[in-house]
Order: C-alpha cells, then sequence, then structure tokens
C-alpha cells in the first residue's frame, strides 16, 4: 500500500510575471495541487495480485443518479430584523462637515477642531469597508444540535439568533416520523436573551456509539449523563455555557437552557475570542481571541454541580493550579485530563470562602465561614491546624499572610467591615507549626461596603519594612495605612492640582448624589401628541359632534324625568353634568370621573342650549330630593362669578389673545371653543342633586333630650348634631364621648347660618370688661305683659303702681338671683339691689314655721365644689 500521492518539494522556474525581489523560482507545494482537466498524479497499486495504474482522478460517474440536485427553495422561518443599514456614499470630507455641523448644533460650548473629526470619521470608514468585505468576528451562527435521549434514540434541534439586535437565542425542534421523516417545527418564542448581539453558536459533537455507551472525543459518559446537550454562545461581551435541556414529548417538547458559567476577554488574554469550540462535555472549552493565542479552558467534573461560587489560586508549579467551590478545595493538573486532587471538604454548617497558597513556608491557608485553616500542600490528608475566628456568617472574608522577620503572620480581613484579625502561625526549626502569638485584632478606616483591598511593600524596601494597606470603597475612593512592627507612620503620598480639582468635584457628588441621581436625559418627539390633540382630535370631535347633534337633544328631553326613572345606588352627589349625562346610554369606554369620558354634553351644541334654556335646572330639582346652589360660595372667591352665562362669558373675554393681523382664524376659533367650554363646565357643576335627603338635626329622641336639657337648670351643653358631613368610627376601645365639654360648649351658642363676622365674644366667667351682645333668653308668654298693661289702665294710680312695680321687680328679681346669684339659698330673703325703688312696703322676716327637720332652716352648708368644664 502505499502511504499517499507522489510529490516533490524541489523548487521550479516560475512562469508568472512578478517584479523586483518577487522573480525567481517558485516553491512547489508537497501535496498533488490539482486543476480542472489535467493528469497531476498517478500510482501503482495492488489490484488481485498484478499492479494496476491508478489516478488521483476518478472515472466519471456512471449513473446519472449518483449526482446531487438541489431542490425548490422554501421559506422555514419569516425575518425577524430589518435589513442592514447601506454604507454611505458620501466622501469623507462631506462627512466630516454633517459631524461637525452636529456638534456644533447640539454641543456648541466644545470647540472640536475639524481636523480631528476628519481623521475620526476617516478611521471609521475604514474600518467599515473593511469589515463589509469580511468580518473575522461573525462565526457561524446556524447550528444543530444532536441530543441522544436513549442508546438507540435521538433528537435534532436548530439554535440560531433572532430578534432586531440578534440577542434572542431560538431552538426549534426537528419531528421525525416514519411516514413523512424530520420535520422543522420553527418555535415563535425565545429561549434566552442576551446583553449584547450574538456571534457565534457551537454545539458539543457526539462520535460515536458502543455497547450502550457514546464515546465523545476519547471520554465515554454513560447514556444518563447525555440527556442535555451543551451550546457555546459567543457574543460581543462574553462566551456563555449553555446546557440545553427538553421535556415533555417528542412531537412538542418543552426546551430551556441553564447556563453553567460565562468566559470573558480574561480568558483569551484580554483580547476578544473571534472562534470557539467545546468537546462533547463541558469539560473542555478552546477559545482563540484575535492575537491568535489560542486557550484551553479545563473545568472539573465537580463543576457540574449546581454552583456559581468558583475560585482560583495559583501555585508554585505553572501545571497546577487550585480550585474552589463553596464546598470543596481541589488542586488541577493541566498536565492530564482529569487529575484532580481533593484536599478539603466542607462540613455541613460551613462555607468556604478564600484560599492562598503561601510559597515561602509550604501551607495553604483556607477560610470558611466558621474557621481559618492552614494545609502542608506536601500532605493533604489532614489539615495541620486551625483557628476558629467567631465572626458572623460573612462569606467576603479572606485571609493574606505577609512576610515579616521572623514570622508569617495570616489576616482576615472583610469586605463588609473594618476588623482585621492577625494570626502569627509560622514553622518551627523542628518542620513543626507553632503559634507564636495569640490571635489579636486591629481596626482599618472604612467607608462603608469594600469593593476590594490588597497589601503592598515596594521591591526596593527591607523585609522588615512596613507594608501598606489599601481599600477601595464603593464610590471609588482609596484609603491606606501602615502594617508594621516598629513605628505607627503614614503612607506617603503626594496630590498633584488636578487630583485636587478631583477632590473638590468628589465633595459636590456627595452633595448632589441624592437629588441628581435619579435624573435621566432623554429626547422625544412630542410633535405627533401635540397634532393628534389639537389638530387629529379636534377635527374627529368636531364630526362626532355634528353627527350627534340628535343625541344631545334626546338627552335634554330625557333629563327632566331622570330621578323618575333612578333605581341605582349613587355614591355621591350629582351634577347638572352628571344628570345629563346618566341620562343616555352608558359610553362604550368608561372611566372613574364622567366629565373625563367623551359626550355629546361636551360641545358648541350644549352651550347654545344653555343659553336659549333648554336645560333648565329647576326641572331638575323638582325630582331630587336634595340640592344646593354652589355660586353664592363660589362667588366669594371671585366676585365676578353670577348665575348668568353671559356674564361669566365677558368676564373671561379679559383673558383672550391680543388679535393681530398674525393670527389664524384656527386660533380665533380654538380660543372662542375654549372659552365656551369653560363657561358650559361651570354652568354644568354649580348645581348639585343628591337623591337621598339629609337631615339637618339629629333624630327625634336626641332632639327631646336636647329641649329637656335647655329646659333644665344643668349647665352640661348639648351633644354635636351632624348633618351631611359625619364622622366615621375607628376601630378603638374608647367608646365615650370624643367631642369634649369644651368644644360642645363653643357649639352650643352657635347657630348654623349665622355671619362669623357679626359674632361677638362673652367671657363666660366674668372677669373682664369685654363688651357683651345681649343674651338671648326666652320669650315672655304674650299674655303675661298684656294683661299687666290693662290691669294699669283700669286700676287706681297709687295701688296700681304699687302692685305693677312689685310685680315687674319681682320678676326682675328672679331672673338676677338666677343669672348672678345663682348659689345662694336661705330662709331670710336675699336684699335687693339698689337699682331697684319704688316699692310701697319693705319686705320681713316669716315667722311661719315650717315642716322639716329643722324647720325650715337651712341645713349645713356644704363645701361648694366648683364644676370643671372640660376642653379649656
Amino acid at each position: 500500500m502505499y502511504s499517499g500521492w507522489p510529490a516533490t518539494n524541489e523548487p521550479r522556474n516560475s512562469h508568472f510575471d512578478r517584479k523586483g525581489n518577487a522573480k525567481g523560482k517558485e516553491k512547489s507545494a508537497p501535496y498533488p495541487v490539482l486543476d480542472h482537466g489535467t493528469l497531476v498524479a498517478a500510482a501503482l497499486h495492488d489490484a488481485n495480485g498484478r499492479l494496476e495504474w491508478t489516478s488521483i482522478v476518478a472515472d466519471p460517474p456512471k449513473a446519472e443518479q449518483s449526482l446531487l440536485k438541489s431542490g425548490k427553495p422554501v421559506l422555514v422561518f419569516p425575518a425577524t430584523r430589518t435589513p442592514p443599514l447601506q454604507l454611505s456614499k458620501m466622501s469623507v470630507l462631506h462627512r466630516a462637515e454633517q459631524g461637525a455641523n452636529f456638534l456644533r448644533t447640539f454641543v456648541p460650548d466644545i470647540d472640536i477642531p475639524a481636523e480631528l473629526i476628519r481623521d475620526e470619521i476617516t478611521k471609521d470608514a475604514k474600518i467599515l469597508r473593511e469589515f463589509e468585505d469580511f468580518d473575522p468576528y461573525a462565526g457561524n451562527q446556524l447550528e444543530p444540535i444532536i441530543r441522544w435521549d436513549s442508546s438507540s434514540k435521538q433528537s435534532s434541534f436548530l439554535a440560531f439568533p433572532v430578534g432586531e439586535l440578534k440577542r434572542d437565542l431560538n431552538v426549534s425542534p426537528f419531528v421525525y416520523s416514519k411516514e413523512g421523516g424530520a420535520c422543522l417545527k420553527p418555535s415563535p418564542q425565545s429561549i434566552r436573551t442576551f446583553d449584547t448581539p450574538i456571534q457565534q453558536i457551537s454545539a458539543s459533537k457526539c462520535i460515536g456509539q458502543k455497547q450502550g455507551s457514546h464515546t465523545f472525543w476519547n471520554e465515554k459518559i454513560t447514556s444518563h449523563n447525555l440527556l442535555a446537550s451543551y451550546l457555546l454562545v459567543r457574543t460581543f461581551g462574553t462566551t456563555s455555557l449553555l446546557e440545553f435541556k427538553t421535556s415533555g414529548s417528542a412531537s412538542n417538547p418543552a426546551m430551556h437552557v441553564e447556563e453553567l458559567g460565562s468566559i470573558t476577554s480574561s480568558a483569551t488574554g484580554g483580547m476578544q475570542a473571534v472562534d470557539v469550540k467545546i468537546a462533547a462535555t463541558p469539560l473542555d472549552m478552546t477559545l482563540v481571541n484575535n492575537q491568535g493565542a489560542v486557550r484551553l479552558v479545563r473545568r472539573a467534573a465537580s463543576s457540574l454541580e449546581s454552583d456559581i461560587f468558583w475560585r482560583l489560586e495559583l501555585t508554585d508549579n505553572m501545571d497546577t493550579c487550585l480550585l474552589m467551590s463553596k464546598n470543596r478545595l481541589k488542586k488541577l493538573d493541566f498536565r492530564t485530563k482529569d487529575t484532580t486532587l481533593e484536599m478539603y471538604a466542607a462540613i455541613s454548617n460551613e462555607i468556604l470562602t478564600s484560599v492562598e497558597d503561601f510559597q515561602t513556608d509550604s501551607m495553604i491557608r483556607l477560610c470558611t465561614t466558621n474557621q481559618v485553616i492552614w494545609i502542608d500542600r506536601r500532605s493533604t490528608a489532614k489539615p495541620l491546624l486551625s483557628f476558629n475566628h467567631g465572626r458572623a456568617f460573612d462569606r467576603t472574608l479572606e485571609v493574606k499572610t505577609i512576610a515579616f522577620q521572623p514570622g508569617h503572620p495570616t489576616i482576615l480581613s472583610s469586605r463588609k467591615n473594618s476588623l482585621l484579625s492577625i494570626y502569627d502561625i509560622s514553622r518551627s526549626n523542628e518542620s513543626l507549626v507553632h503559634v507564636q502569638t495569640p490571635p489579636y485584632c486591629l481596626t482599618a478606616l472604612a467607608d462603608g461596603v469594600q469593593k476590594g483591598h490588597t497589601f503592598l511593600r515596594h521591591p526596593l524596601d527591607p523585609p522588615d519594612s512596613p507594608v501598606s494597606f489599601f481599600r477601595l470603597s464603593d464610590v471609588g475612593s482609596i484609603r491606606a495605612f501602615l502594617l508594621s512592627t516598629t513605628d505607627r507612620g503614614e503612607v506617603s503620598f503626594s496630590w498633584s492640582e488636578d487630583v485636587k480639582r478631583l477632590t473638590a468635584q468628589s465633595a459636590r457628588l456627595q452633595d448632589e448624589a441624592s437629588t441628581h441621581s435619579s435624573r435621566d436625559l432623554t429626547m422625544l418627539d412630542m410633535f405627533p401628541a401635540y397634532d393628534h390633540i389639537f389638530r387629529v382630535h379636534s377635527h374627529e370631535k368636531g364630526m362626532d359632534a355634528e353627527e350627534a347633534a340628535e343625541s344631545l337633544y334626546d338627552l335634554i328631553e330625557k333629563a327632566p324625568s331622570y330621578w323618575q326613572d333612578f333605581n341605582g345606588p349613587v355614591d355621591q352627589v350629582l351634577t347638572t353634568y352628571d344628570v345629563l349625562f346618566r341620562s343616555g346610554d352608558e359610553p362604550p369606554h368608561p372611566t372613574r370621573a364622567d366629565f373625563l369620558t367623551d359626550s355629546v354634553v361636551n360641545s358648541t351644541r350644549s352651550y347654545r342650549a344653555l343659553l336659549q334654556g333648554r336645560v333648565s335646572t329647576d326641572s331638575y330639582k323638582k325630582g331630587a330630593a336634595w340640592n344646593y346652589d354652589l355660586i353664592p360660595t363660589l362667588s366669594r372667591f371671585d366676585a365676578d362669578m353670577a348665575p348668568d352665562l353671559r356674564t361669566v362669558a365677558d368676564h373671561l373675554r379679559r383673558f383672550d389673545l391680543h388679535s393681530d393681523a398674525g393670527r389664524s382664524a384656527q386660533s380665533v376659533r380654538r380660543e372662542v371653543e375654549a372659552r365656551e367650554q369653560l363657561v358650559l363646565d361651570l354652568a354644568m357643576s354649580h348645581h348639585v342633586y343628591s337623591p337621598q335627603p339629609f337631615s339637618v338635626g339629629g333624630d327625634v329622641q336626641n332632639e327631646l333630650e336636647t329641649m329637656t336639657k335647655t329646659l333644665s337648670l344643668d349647665d352640661e351643653p348639648p351633644p354635636v348634631s351632624f348633618t351631611f358631613l359625619r364622622p366615621i368610627a375607628k376601630n378603638s376601645d374608647d367608646k365615650e364621648d370624643s367631642i369634649s365639654m369644651g368644644v360642645r360648649s363653643l357649639l352650643k351658642d352657635w347657630d348654623v347660618g349665622t355671619d362669623p363676622r357679626k359674632s361677638v365674644y362673652r367671657d363666660l366667667y366674668g372677669g373682664g370688661d369685654v363688651e357683651r351682645a345681649p343674651i338671648r333668653r326666652r320669650a315672655i308668654p304674650p299674655t303675661a305683659l298684656p294683661s299687666e298693661r290693662s290691669a294699669a289702665q283700669q286700676r287706681p294710680p297709687t295701688v296700681v303702681a304699687a302692685t305693677s312695680t312689685s310685680q315687674f321687680h319681682a320678676g326682675q328679681r328672679f331672673l338676677t338671683q338666677e343669672i348672678k346669684f345663682h348659689h345662694r339659698s336661705g330662709s331670710q330673703p336675699v336684699t335687693m339691689d339698689t337699682g331697684i325703688s319704688g316699692m310701697s312696703q319693705d319686705f320681713m322676716a316669716s315667722t311661719q314655721i315650717l315642716p322639716g327637720a329643722y324647720g325650715g332652716r337651712p341645713a349645713i352648708k356644704k363645701k361648694v365644689v366648683k364644676k370643671r368644664v372640660g376642653g379649656f
């Protein structure tokens, strides 16, 4: 057998026209170069014991059926994006002028040279032309997915990006049947959305099958692990590793993906990846960046666990590294494929937070939420020792070891607080691990949550020099201090003028953060909205009003009988507009407020009907149980408010715009319509009606009780009665009357409807000389005075005067004693006031013995207790 086609590596003479140093001999390729119609290579081979010549070009096919043919193209999935924008055909100079005009228009305060704009646009045009010819970042975006459900059954899918920005991943299944074969069922829904457009999709490939197991790139995995396929989706930002799963029946599968991890530009040397490939399992991923550097991203089998926390730590060997999850610490060896060494497994109540491999003493520092552990890398069967740090549950704990003379202290820190714990543990001369000093703590200055920290010693400093500790806050500020065993110096620094200006800007940012942090700049063209409001909507509204003229007249005729046909509950009082609006049919688009609903009532014809008197509020008052006119109340706020519509319209003319030759007829018409609409709204709302009456006073029982208390001599004020506005009882245990006696005393002398400006203060305690209003008393029965006057005219003057005067002063004495001497009592009469005269006889003491324990004499006088009036 031959190993290949014959070829030669010797150079041959060039027959191509070349210039300069390119002339000369051309080196042949070490393989046959085929060309149409030529015999490039031939060789002898064994055929049944005889040598026969065979050519690299086979004989032509004998049957026409062996040739491939194309079928009729059909559309299996519709377009989801607009056509790409065509590059501008304008010259670079013209585009530079347009860019400069744009910057001068929108950024007039910044002076940008035209040369700079021209250079940037030239570079941009060159890059766009190159990418139009060939885009090295664009990979294959249409990828089939083969998934093995069992050893004898597999399913197929098609993955591709959809959407205007190509950020949505769509996976459509193929449904297979024995009669029709494979049939693509496009799915309209995407299964995942990325932050940036998709550039490439790569799926895991299946190679072979052997005795119930499947070989994937020389690695055997049982069928149980093949229920999910894997996808690498490369976008402009990152490369995502997805696990593709299905559920449900084969004819209608439910598809979803789960992200196992993402690969950023740091995995490709800080460059953007241009191609990605994935093996049959997510253990190996190969990436190449735009510099041609190939990186192998290898994940251990334990990475298939449901854990998103992973940390890497480099060792002194370039072929190994430490991989830590929240539960396990393992050592990976890149020289073999799956060599992992488990170094530590977390217990049930702890989580691993950080790991450090300190190369000087060959010990690994491992921190958990409970303890700090020291492990010998040469013997990882069990840790050397550990310390319980006693910190609260914190997953940001980190350990860092610093080389000091003579020991190597380990510092435990956190991003959530400023506490530093120091553990001085090192090996002795006998290679034993010792704790040199007990653990102690330090406090570092911190501003809220920290974003990072580091320890730094300059390479030129001696080993026993201090170490600087730096912290980065969440606002971007950095604080630092020294760690030393000798002194407590400060970190040396020097600020330039630019840094000082940044300090002033930082202070202003702190002040403006609370007020300007949520502000956003959005430019929006509101012309379509204003055009719809002022032109389209007005035009349509005018047309609708003309068509609905008959409907308006029907409403006006039905409105007076609204209360007769009323049969529904009303939670609020109604205005004239509500009565007219509810007299018609229900609107197709109701709102919470009737005046916000489009109706024929809000039209020019309705305004004319008001002027003509066709809408009369008197007819609406007849059927309402209660009504009220708000014009007197509104007139107190605006003196020009009147019930006459023409008067109100004349008053509103003062707010018209100045008429000039430049105003259009449409502007004047809109102004008149707006004024008429305002007059219409005021006329339709100043009368209110209610289908339920409102009681002015309380109920009959309360009225009788109030009258009884008024006739009695008790000073207790009557309770307050509510009419239209009534308080709502709250859920409280206090069942007593919440209105105090002071409030009731004030409301006792207040009559509803009186003018408050005419009220005169009356001192009830008699402590001042304030002018008092005349006291209203109950009217004397009309039969008393006429009888006195008639008696005075018939009897003799002397007798009449004495009798009449005595009766009058007796009544005056009773009133005087009731008001001023209410608490006086006794068997002896009280001396009359000095103002009373004209009496013919003096009063004498009574000698009649009265019944009782003391013969009419007063009992022992009790101490007078002054009643306390609450509310003052």
